[in-house]
């Protein structure tokens, strides 16, 4: 008699348990995932807030999430490991940091193909291009969704960079990619591939003399306390991705999955239009700072333009990894076909 009243004591909690609201079951049954990306307080940081809302919402709270800005969860390449082995749930950067994974990542980077920041969403969004490249990380553990533009490439430096010449002997930070560092050897510098958030103390170090890359992120990231000068370029434009582990999304429902990459791809084309937005506001926040604010000249921007040109035939075209002499003719028709000047 006492064994059958403690096993319908302990029935009764049961039940009790599945009914009532914060209990454990429930509990275990909602999934924290942690979105990590390298910067903070601009549209990448939008954007992944936007996200984890957004799933949290569409799957009416089973999957929650948390994000970690400026590489708290690790270095960029600890974080890419993290998501091949699913210790990190979600990495948000430009594909040209998962080039260790695959090398075909760096194809959209292509300098001087794009007329502007819309154009070059517009490309690599296009339905010829996307699908391949988003299945670029598939057979090595990562899935990418979200392919969006956050900025045009500009300079920042401890000197004027007002025209060509100007480059002749300096140390420039690029992305570590073939094309990026042939594109400012291109000019007359060189390229010194250095980690994100490593940048600001190598310009104080003068380890190198100034960066290429997006004037929204370099404000945001203190530049402008050791870069006095910023030349605005446009040569190439910034894309960003969302890169997700397979292990973890392998443990979701087929419904969960699906909201996660799809929302990932959906809020793209809002961070993109949400980064283009940033620019004009920043470059008041650079000339605060006390730093000058410049463009070349048209002859200038013309001769910049066309030494950039060339470099998407001469490392892509021909180059030894299959899946880049693929993707580069089909990324370069995109090009063609969405630029409605």
């Amino acid at each position: 008699m006492l064994k059958y009243n403690i096993l319908k004591g302990l029935a009764v909690v049961s039940a009790l348990a599945l009914l009532v609201p914060g209990t454990a079951k429930e509990a275990e049954a909602k999934i924290t995932m942690k979105i990590g990306y390298p910067t903070t307080a601009d549209p990448q940081h939008d954007y992944a807030v936007k996200f984890v809302n957004e799933v949290r919402k569409r799957t009416n709270g089973e999957i929650d999430g948390k994000v970690f800005p400026t590489s708290q969860l690790g270095k960029i390449p600890r974080q890419i490991e993290g998501i091949q082995l699913g210790t990190q749930e979600g990495f948000f950067a430009p594909p040209g940091f998962l080039q260790g994974v695959n090398k075909a990542f760096q194809v959209a980077d292509v300098p001087g193909l794009f007329a502007d920041h819309a154009h070059a969403h517009r490309s690599l969004n296009d339905p010829s291009f996307k699908p391949l490249f988003t299945a670029l990380g598939e057979k090595k553990g990562i899935t990418i969704s979200g392919v969006w533009i956050y900025d045009g490439a500009s300079f920042m430096a401890t000197t004027p960079i007002g025209k060509i010449s100007d480059f002749k002997g300096l140390k420039i930070r690029v992305l570590a990619t073939e094309i990026e560092r042939l594109s400012v050897a291109t000019l007359g510098a060189a390229g010194v591939p250095i980690s994100f958030t490593e940048v600001v103390p190598a310009i104080q170090r003068k380890v190198v003399d100034g960066a290429r890359t997006s004037l929204v992120v370099a404000a945001k990231a203190k530049f402008p306390t050791v870069t006095n000068h910023l030349t605005i370029t446009n040569g190439y434009y910034i894309p960003c991705i969302s890169a997700f582990s397979q292990v973890w999304l392998k443990t979701l429902s087929a419904k969960n999955r699906a909201i996660v990459i799809d929302t990932a791809d959906e809020l793209g084309h809002w961070a993109s239009a949400r980064s283009e937005s940033f620019v004009g506001l920043m470059i008041e926040e650079w000339k605060k700072s006390g730093a000058t604010v410049g463009y070349f000249s048209p002859a200038e921007q013309k001769e910049y333009m066309s030494r950039l040109k060339p470099l998407g035939d001469k490392v892509f075209k021909n180059h030894k990894n299959a899946e880049i002499r693929k993707l580069y003719p089909i990324l370069k028709a995109a090009a063609v076909r969405q630029d409605i000047r």
